[in-house]
């Protein structure tokens, strides 16, 4: 009876962290179960006894604060056995800052044992400063403290920012030379992409600066003009009943505002007028073939942005959706500068009512088409390497970059590459590979690369080891970002005492793909009754 106590009271604990709820709610568990008993278990001869067990399951919020703590060292010591055996790993690294002002840095790690492991090492307080040195010595510190040598980083993704990637005292750098051999170094595919995004012709600013002002005025300015505009919505039986605010930090909203916007221009036009507000760029031909044009576009990168996001992904699907966009950028061109406006919805649509002059937007398609061409130079560079791990029947052994991998076994991977495309088994089944990837979800497609290279014969283990470095790459930090995330949900306004080392215990049951051992953690414990 103890041990089932015991073990629902951990049970009861992961849920709360799972969830990211306060500790008190063990007990709102406790009275909500026993509250449904009398209903539920009436018919049972043994009612008084279930509900007795009820009572006696420990779920005080200190309680559950000891379960979410010894879970999460138990989740870490999975996660250090696992990057212990792992060959090689990969980190991607990020910093943000949470409700108390205190930076964190999150590190996570992704490595192949049975299946491919994205897990999230550490989410360390940095209260001190945060320059490239600080964050190079917080993660070294943290995988010594582990036991886990470092030497088996193969590469760093980071957001790009010059304390991450400075040429002689950023932290990629520092944490290159503690490792003690080339590490491969990629600026987040995503960051890159919304970098590339950002409007930086004047004139597309500025529309984009009189949307938000309009917003800002129907939304924000008082509660009665927003229920005024949102009954006019009403009224007119538009496809929208609000306008959603316009934040620079958030992927994906500026899409959504747009659309929105543009949805609802002829009721937002009579809504301004009836209220006298005068904006006379809302009547002007030039700048509403802008707006639309900025609303096309914008969606466009939001598809691109979706489809690079998401847990799972290889860095070959991330490098193969960048390509096939860059693709697509000459193919927008091509259509703006023609007036073909297939690709461009509403600039189709506005097009069939006037006629459209797209001599500005064809150079903004030309500075975004450059933008994307020019910048992911890591993504270029290292890009044909990627497609060893699906199609090394067709690999050229000098795309990959040999000051990468000297430091692993490889002395045979020229050979053992000729034998592998002599072989029809194996060119088969890289075949078959191909065509199972098609056919499944792209967050799966590195559970079904690692099983096909791991029942590789031990004669292609040199080729084996290369595919599990480039499996392990981060394409993005991503889950980084979703960590903070959930770090804002966790330690919000709300639970601001809560202290740095239980915000993390909690984040990392949140993320983590391991399961804590509950049985082994209840059975090694003293039974403690119920407090």
């Amino acid at each position: 009876t103890v041990l089932a106590h015991r073990t629902t009271s951990y049970r009861i604990a992961h849920c709360i962290a799972k969830h990211g709820k306060p500790f008190t709610d063990g007990e709102f568990i406790k009275e909500a179960f026993l509250s449904c008993s009398d209903a539920l278990f009436e018919s049972l001869p043994n009612k008084e006894t279930i509900k007795s067990r009820i009572k006696d399951i420990p779920t005080s919020a200190r309680s559950v604060q000891r379960r979410i703590d010894e879970m999460a060292e138990n989740v870490r010591a999975q996660q250090t056995a696992g990057l212990k055996d792992a060959a090689v790993f990969s980190i991607a690294l990020d910093e943000s800052v949470d409700v108390n002002d205190i930076p964190r840095l999150a590190v996570m790690a992704r490595y192949c044992d049975s299946t491919v492991r994205e897990e999230l090492c550490c989410l360390k307080p940095m209260p001190d400063t945060t320059k490239g040195e600080d964050v190079a010595k917080a993660l070294i510190e943290h995988f010594e403290e582990r036991g886990i040598d470092i030497r088996k980083v193969f590469a760093v993704t980071t957001d790009g920012a010059p304390a991450m990637v400075g040429r002689h005292k950023g932290a990629v750098k520092l944490i290159e030379e503690k490792v003690g051999h080339p590490i491969m170094k990629l600026h987040c595919i995503i960051h890159q992409e919304n970098l590339c995004a950002k409007m930086s012709n004047s004139d597309l600013n500025e529309v984009m600066a009189t949307v938000t002002k309009i917003i800002n005025f129907i939304v924000k300015r008082s509660a009665l003009t927003h229920r005024k505009f949102q009954s006019l919505l009403e009224e007119l039986d538009s496809a929208y009943t609000d306008l959603p605010l316009h934040s620079a930090v958030r992927w994906l909203n500026c899409g959504k505002v747009l659309e929105r916007f543009v949805s609802c221009l002829d009721a937002i036009k009579a809504f301004l007028a009836e209220k006298g507000q005068k904006y006379p760029e809302l009547e002007d031909e030039k700048w509403i073939v802008k707006l639309m044009f900025l609303a096309d576009i914008t969606g466009h990168l939001n598809v691109l942005n979706l489809r690079l996001q998401g847990a799972g992904q290889t860095v070959l699907d991330m490098f193969e959706t960048w390509t096939a966009f860059v693709g697509k950028l000459a193919v927008f061109s091509d259509d703006i500068s023609t007036s073909t406006f297939r690709y461009f919805r509403h600039l189709r649509e506005l097009s069939s009512l006037r006629n459209i002059n797209t001599a500005e937007i064809t150079a903004y398609m030309r500075v975004l088409e450059a933008e994307f061409t020019t910048r992911f130079v890591d993504f270029k560079r290292y890009g044909p390497m990627f497609s060893m791990l699906i199609k090394p029947d067709s690999f050229d052994g000098h795309d990959l970059d040999a000051t990468l991998i000297d430091w692993m076994d490889t002395e045979d991977m020229e050979m053992q590459l000729i034998e592998l495309k002599s072989s029809t088994l194996w060119v088969t089944k890289f075949a078959e590979l191909r065509k199972l990837l098609e056919a499944t979800p792209v967050k799966d497609h590195g559970a079904h690369i690692l099983t096909c290279w791991a029942s590789a014969p031990e004669k292609f283990s040199c080729l084996r080891g290369i595919a599990l470095a480039l499996l392990s790459v981060f394409g993005s930090t991503y889950l980084c970002e979703q960590v903070f995330s959930h770090m804002k949900h966790v330690l919000s306004p709300t639970r601001s005492r809560l202290t740095t080392e239980h915000s993390e215990a909690c984040l990392l049951l949140k993320v983590t793909n391991y399961k804590p051992q509950i049985t082994e953690l209840s059975q090694a414990k003293q039974g403690q009754g119920s407090h």
